[in-house]
């Protein structure tokens, strides 16, 4: 059983989804819009996406709001990129890195996971005390995973400089906030654009260290040499939609050398995750 929500705008409200006590999505929801189309479910393992398919080996993308994005978001979209895998959307809007590492644990308990692609999101924002250890512990444990950084509309050439006059309205033909529904503030901008830079550069040490295989979005979406730095932002630090095939595209180019072969993932009769062969010649 599915409990449906009608959907009348494109925002949907986070306290629809989201149980508070468990910190998870809630299961088994379905969001249509007013046409009856479905905007996004909630799947029984509290993942975005349709059900589980136990006949491809499953990925799961783990973040924030960068992750969670709009609609059915972007990790959906590499299931077209490969084949055998189902590729399910384990983002949370303003969930803490912490957090995500705990789901992420708890789900790699349950269930055979072939792949996580982890992105530590932006929160809490500023504070990277206890990242990299944090992070260490969640790999050795949970090896079979891909660490993603965090990109971001600003750069360095204007990460201090006043950029409200590049503020539009949310319902701008092609929109462009600070940050969701917050006031502008350039002390905030600023303080968020070192810390980003920070805590992605703890993920590329760990990565490094650790072998473990980094996708670099940080350095794929880098705006400092565009003529308009919000180009694929719709505010400082979420990517429009328009821009979800470009992702899906990147990220497959990153770990498409670790997924095995099309015939071989969707036949293989071994329901658990082959970490041994999937990450074959890797240092651990």
């Amino acid at each position: 059983m599915k409990t449906v929500h009608l959907n009348l705008d494109h925002h949907v409200s986070k306290l629809l989804y989201y149980d508070k006590q468990t910190e998870t999505l809630q299961p088994h929801l379905v969001f249509v819009d007013p046409a009856g189309s479905i905007v996004f479910e909630i799947n029984e393992a509290g993942l975005k996406g349709e059900a589980v398919d136990d006949r491809r080996k499953l990925v799961v993308v783990w973040g924030d709001s960068v992750v969670f994005g709009t609609g059915w978001g972007w990790p959906c979209l590499l299931d077209s990129l490969a084949p055998g895998y189902q590729f399910l959307n384990g983002g949370i809007e303003g969930d803490s890195y912490a957090n995500i590492l705990r789901r992420a644990n708890g789900l790699n308990r349950q269930r055979a996971v072939a792949l996580n692609l982890v992105m530590l999101g932006w929160h809490p924002l500023p504070d990277n005390r206890n990242l990299r250890s944090a992070v260490t512990a969640f790999l050795r444990s949970t090896p079979n995973t891909v660490l993603l950084t965090m990109p971001t509309a600003l750069n360095r050439r204007i990460a201090s400089q006043d950029l409200s006059c590049y503020l539009t309205d949310r319902g701008a033909p092609h929109p462009f906030t600070f940050c969701g529904n917050l006031a502008y503030s350039r002390e905030l901008q600023s303080l968020a654009f070192d810390y980003i830079v920070e805590r992605n550069q703890i993920v590329r040490d760990i990565a490094g260290q650790m072998g473990i295989p980094l996708v670099d979005l940080f350095i794929e979406f880098e705006t400092e040499w565009l003529n308009d730095f919000r180009q694929d932002f719709i505010d400082m630090i979420h990517l429009r939609s328009s821009v979800y095939p470009k992702i899906a595209r990147v990220v497959y180019g990153g770990i498409k050398d670790l997924l095995q072969p099309a015939s071989t993932a969707s036949n293989d009769s071994d329901t658990g995750p082959n970490k041994k062969q999937l990450f074959a010649g890797l240092p651990y």
